[in-house]
């Protein structure tokens, strides 16, 4: 069961603003802080929207889980939204081919 708002370690929140599952990233975003989601996690989020607004770094680990965590949105026929991409995020899902994945909301 989803709650309103669930801290989990290493800079990673779920949370539901206006009924929609928001991830919200801070910090450096590498394949340590993956894990620990992992660990902390059994199912994948359903986010409808990632929150990248006070995260400064992330890592192909990282990308490959926000892709993973908005995949039930996706097949539901929504494009999940990046809020506050840094420009250095933009750019790392331009080169891998992540951004039609995601709608970006600066």
């Amino acid at each position: 069961m989803l709650r309103d708002v669930e801290q989990l370690p290493d800079g990673i929140d779920l949370v539901v603003e206006d009924g929609v599952v928001v991830l919200r990233l801070r910090g450096e975003v590498d394949g340590l802080v993956v894990d620990a989601w992992d660990a902390a996690r059994s199912d994948t989020s359903g986010a409808a929207a990632v929150d990248l607004s006070a995260a400064t770094f992330l890592d192909g680990r990282a990308l490959r889980m926000l892709v993973r965590e908005t995949e039930q949105s996706r097949r539901t026929g929504r494009v999940p939204e990046l809020r506050g991409p840094s420009r250095t995020v933009r750019r790392m899902l331009e080169i891998t081919g992540a951004a039609p994945l995601f709608a970006a909301v600066c």
